[in-house]
């Protein structure tokens, strides 16, 4: 009776100090997790680190071209093979106003901004502070075209949340943007919008 007496009470010694052991492990690696969520920036906090500016290059009537700005300290991812990181809204006033959500946008081009060296899109595939990105947008089939005279707002949403907008009057097709010092807007082709 004594030999049954110690092997039962060191089995039930050893469960005990499993049972602890594994409290404690759930217990460390739960103060950890919410360690780490805690001291974690917030949402609102990267928003504020991210900062783009948008400018229209060019509208033609079934496409346009504009350049994102990256002026924040953030990159701005682009895409990969199969996943658009951001999203451009395109509204525009035919004979009544269209609106396009559009996804599948073409990167032409990623620069330092206010240089002509171009990176390699393909293997450059975010925005990074201090670059900029020319980006074509076609409209999508079933869209009607885009008249001279119509009013183009292009929204650019990066998957921050944060977007950068620019509207115009198209008089002309092409690369016609300029700005208007002075006046709060820009000119496509003749025509001011502020």
């Amino acid at each position: 009776m004594g030999l049954s007496v110690s092997i039962a009470s060191a089995i039930v010694l050893v469960g005990w100090i499993a049972f602890v052991g594994a409290i404690s492990t759930a217990l460390l690696t739960t103060l950890n997790n919410v360690g780490t969520l805690v001291n974690s920036p917030s949402s609102d906090d990267v928003r504020l680190n991210v900062q783009l500016g948008l400018a229209i290059a060019s509208v033609e009537s079934r496409s346009l071209n504009f350049s994102v700005q990256n002026t924040g300290s953030r990159d701005i991812f682009l895409r990969n093979e199969t996943f658009a990181w951001n999203s451009v809204i395109v509204t525009y006033n035919n004979t009544d106003w269209q609106a396009y959500l559009v996804d599948n946008y073409a990167v032409l081009a990623i620069n330092a901004i206010g240089t002509n060296e171009s990176f390699d899109v393909t293997s450059h595939q975010s925005i990074k502070p201090g670059e900029q990105a020319l980006i074509q947008v076609d409209l999508p089939s079933g869209a009607p075209d885009i008249q001279l005279g119509s009013v183009v707002n292009v929204v650019f949403a990066s998957h921050y949340g944060v977007t950068a907008r620019q509207e115009v009057l198209v008089l002309t097709y092409g690369e016609q943007i300029a700005h208007a010092s002075g006046l709060g807007g820009y000119i496509v082709g003749g025509g001011l919008v502020g």
